[in-house]
């Protein structure tokens, strides 16, 4: 008993000592690893608009931005660290803009995608065709983006990260403004959204009865055959249940999950 006590001490001891250490190191290689990201943004900012003189940093509702000046003049706006959902995590970009929120620039700082297939996103050949899209223009593969064979997640997720930008400058330097969830100013009715899955576009019909969802429908999609039912079956009466369209998604069907939603969002949002 008593060599069981001490051995019981001895392997408290040593996790007690390996998460000191643990936490001693994430201490020192955390802050190294942000100022490292803080200085390649620092020397991509004069790459994105090579016009400007200088770059005022700018924070917007939590979200830090840049003002690119000319003669102190706005010239373009940057947005960086945008996201979307990617096959093995989020795809981060960076999103440069003129003064009338055109894309000037698009660059794809970090991902988890699948080597050899999701890192084309990284291709000048690909993200040129971002350059010219405007906060009207859908920015969306199939629609007005070319998606990339074999990688058509990784694709959606990096166009779906410069829309985000996109809305994110509009809203933030030239008055456009971003749609918002709120079923208190839905009237009574049903309506049609489409949100982004694993395989493509997922179609919805939600019905508002009382001021409240009541039902939600899937109408179209191209999602796998049994990996995608349990977030069928669960998501809309957890949305339901939530009278709101963020909820948990399902685990194994994150992305059906997350198209659902957005299928939602987009069919009541205003």
């Amino acid at each position: 008993m008593g060599d069981i006590i001490k051995l019981s001490v001895v392997l408290a001891l040593i996790c007690v000592v390996a998460a000191g250490s643990l936490a001693f190191i994430e201490g020192i290689t955390t802050p190294v690893i942000l100022q490292r990201e803080a200085d390649v943004l620092a020397e991509s900012l004069g790459q994105y608009v090579p016009d400007a003189d200088s770059f005022e940093p700018v924070e917007v509702e939590g979200k830090t931005f840049y003002k690119a000046l000319s003669g102190g003049q706005e010239i373009a706006y940057i947005m960086p660290d945008s996201r979307g959902a990617g096959y093995g995590g989020d795809v981060r970009v960076n999103v440069a803009t003129d003064a009338d929120g055109n894309v000037i620039a698009v660059d794809v700082v970090g991902h988890t995608e699948t080597p050899g297939l999701g890192d084309k996103i990284e291709a000048e050949s690909w993200l040129a065709q971002f350059v010219g899209k405007g906060i009207s223009d859908a920015v969306a593969v199939g629609t007005d983006i070319d998606g990339i064979a074999g990688a058509t997640v990784s694709a959606r997720a990096a166009a779906n990260a410069v829309r985000n930008a996109l809305d994110e400058i509009g809203a933030a330097f030239l008055g456009v403004a971003m749609a918002e969830f709120d079923l208190a100013s839905v009237e009574d009715g049903t309506y049609s959204g489409v949100g982004t899955g694993f395989g493509g576009d997922i179609s919805i019909e939600v019905t508002v009865s009382g001021g409240k969802i009541t039902s939600i429908e899937i109408l179209d999609h191209s999602e796998t055959a049994g990996l995608s039912d349990p977030a069928f079956a669960a998501t809309p009466q957890d949305i339901i249940d939530a009278q709101d369209y963020e909820v948990d998604a399902v685990s194994g069907a994150t992305m059906t999950s997350k198209g659902i939603m957005d299928a939602v969002f987009n069919a009541l949002a205003n």
